[in-house]
């Protein structure tokens, strides 16, 4: 009898739901005593096409509270689905290029400063060793430029109206994206009360698109989260990390 009230009121939001959620199944004994099959069962309905298992991370995280957790849903919802791929590669590149030609700049430069080093020429290796270091300090600062600059595309003012809490992160190296991570959840934090939860979007990406095949920012980026951030996190979905707090 119980499963057919359920079965009526998930009829009620959506007309295609056919089954009732064990919970049992997607969340652990522990997160049992926070939420329940019913509420589950009423989020699949609505929510169709968010997998259950991410349902119930947001569901636990906001204490079983149910329309924080429809609110939080249909935030996600919202959120467009991102251009990855050519688009960051091309955006990398033109942003980079002063950068890498300091880099390639400061590479000729150590490399002449060795072979006048090899043959003696201890004054000229010392003045091409002074021009290399000079190119490699300019390829940081053109770095951190670039980096800022990259977030900003990847991130307009419009994008950031529409979804304040989203942080676009493709492009940025490691210890770009966590300065930027650090900065920016400061400022949303400044920006909501204490009292009121919050959920943050970043956007790490999968590895698919990079050089090496191997996203480093993601684990680098968790990692901080949780050493340096403390804070509770799930992944939304792929290469999205998804912050409650």
């Amino acid at each position: 009898m119980a499963a057919a009230v359920i079965h009526r009121s998930m009829a009620a939001l959506n007309p295609n739901a056919k089954e009732f959620i064990p919970l049992a199944k997607y969340v652990s004994s522990e997160h049992q005593t926070i939420i329940n099959d019913l509420q589950l069962s009423l989020l699949a309905a609505e929510f169709p096409k968010f997998a259950v298992k991410s349902m119930a991370e947001v569901l636990y995280a906001n204490d079983g509270d149910l329309m924080l957790t429809r609110h939080m849903l249909k935030e996600e919802e919202a959120i467009p689905w991102l251009q990855t791929g050519d688009a960051v590669a091309s955006l990398y590149a033109d942003m980079r290029k002063e950068a890498e030609d300091h880099a390639l700049a400061r590479d000729a430069y150590f490399e002449q400063a060795r072979q006048a080093n090899d043959v003696g020429n201890k004054v000229l290796a010392h003045q091409l060793i002074a021009k290399g270091s000079w190119h490699n300090e300019q390829m940081k600062d053109a770095h951190t430029k670039a980096a800022e600059a990259i977030f900003q595309q990847r991130n307009p003012p419009a994008s950031r109206q529409r979804h304040p809490t989203l942080l676009d992160l493709h492009g940025l190296h490691v210890n770009e994206a966590i300065l930027i991570v650090k900065r920016e959840l400061a400022a949303i934090k400044n920006k909501y009360t204490k009292s009121k939860r919050k959920q943050i979007f970043l956007c790490v990406g999968t590895g698919h698109h990079s050089r090496t095949g191997h996203a480093r920012l993601p684990s680098a980026i968790a990692r901080y989260l949780l050493e340096e951030e403390h804070l509770y996190f799930t992944e939304a979905r792929p290469g999205m990390l998804r912050i409650i707090s």
